[in-house]
């Protein structure tokens, strides 16, 4: 992904934590030596990831996945060594791809807060309000499109980490997952002068997950109009100012 460029004056450094995110999360996967064998891979990792969200991930088995790939039985077996290395993958694969959106979306952020006086930034601080109005919107616009152009992965995204909970080896992938989620948002949150930036993260990402369960759980319709209020409020409440907010 094609990074935005920050003007020279605001560049703002990465943390070595979220460098070593970046590392953690980057898919890697078994090794390809023929850009061919590496289509093929991903395609099969593709296809696990479509069949997670529709199935489960009970429904990952070799063939189903050979046959919603569209390739031999034994290419299943060729790549990935049992069931769980496909899955783990796969969960790597959907999490770089994740990442990757977030990035573009923490970026646009940055660039906003770029064109911010530096005393608005600060709690408290004069046009607060106004502040949190324009983040608002520039975050329901990114919620809403995950919620109805991208409704299959944030399907699997749930099937991934509600599978967690059960299994101890995917249990490291899924806090690699969040703490790379997390990371980019304690980033903004210092800049907009939170006190507390990872327990505000945390807090965002918590209700960011429940709300993609319930866009799930309503069917492919989503209440813009809901989501809004939800989400004005809620960064209403981390910038300080949800008590100016419409009730």
């Amino acid at each position: 992904m094609v990074q935005a460029r920050l003007p020279e004056a605001s560049v703002r450094s990465e943390l070595p934590e979220d460098r070593s995110l970046r590392q953690s999360i980057r898919y890697s996967g078994r090794k390809a030596f023929h850009a061919k064998s590496e289509i093929r891979r991903l395609e099969i990792l593709e296809a696990t990831l479509r069949i997670a969200a529709r199935d489960g991930l009970r429904g990952i088995k070799h063939r189903a996945v050979a046959r919603e790939a569209g390739v031999p039985l034994a290419a299943t077996t060729y790549y990935f060594r049992d069931i769980h290395e496909l899955i783990s993958d796969s969960f790597m694969l959907f999490a770089e791809k994740a990442r990757d959106n977030l990035d573009s979306f923490y970026d646009t952020i940055h660039l906003v807060l770029d064109t911010i006086p530096p005393q608005t930034l600060c709690r408290g601080g004069p046009q607060r309000q106004e502040l949190a109005s324009r983040l608002s919107v520039i975050s329901t616009a990114y919620l809403y499109e995950q919620f109805t152009q991208r409704r299959e992965q944030v399907l699997a995204e749930q099937v991934f980490l509600m599978e967690a909970l059960r299994d101890d080896r995917l249990a490291g992938l899924a806090r690699t997952y969040r703490e790379a989620w997390t990371a980019g948002l304690r980033q903004i949150l210092q800049r907009l002068d939170s006190p507390f930036p990872a327990r505000d993260a945390a807090l965002l990402v918590n209700v960011t997950l429940g709300m993609g369960y319930d866009s799930l759980l309503n069917g492919r319709h989503v209440d813009f109009s809901a989501l809004s209020e939800t989400v004005e409020r809620v960064v209403g409440l981390v910038l300080g100012c949800a008590g100016e907010s419409s009730p």
